[in-house]
């Protein structure tokens, strides 16, 4: 699914891949959407910028999968390359530091 972003005399102005503020659901094979995606060099940025959030998105898709593929015992976590799993183990233990240092706690001490 895809979400656009239109301008006040109804034309498309970006596109992203998930429901963010101003931006509506729209159809990847709709015609106005390609005709956007075509329609002047301008757009390549915005082409750019769209592919380069997919594929960081897809990351993290890739990590999602690493971890059921390793939780249902299909994939062993040292099967993969050295570099994987220490690129894996980085960002899984920035990620739950980030979460640790921003939640709130259950308790608010008065």
């Amino acid at each position: 699914m895809i979400y656009v972003k239109r301008s006040t005399e109804g034309e498309i102005t970006d596109i992203r891949f998930s429901p963010d503020p101003g931006f509506e659901q729209a159809n990847l094979f709709d015609p106005e959407v390609s005709e956007f995606l075509q329609s002047s060099s301008e757009n390549s940025a915005l082409i750019k910028d769209v592919l380069d959030r997919v594929d960081m998105e897809m990351g993290r898709v890739v990590e999602d999968l690493i971890d059921v593929l390793v939780d249902k015992g299909v994939l062993n976590f040292t099967d993969l390359p050295e570099v994987v799993q220490n690129k894996l183990l980085f960002k899984k233990t920035i990620r739950n530091a980030l979460s640790t240092e921003f939640s709130i706690p259950d308790e608010i001490p008065l």
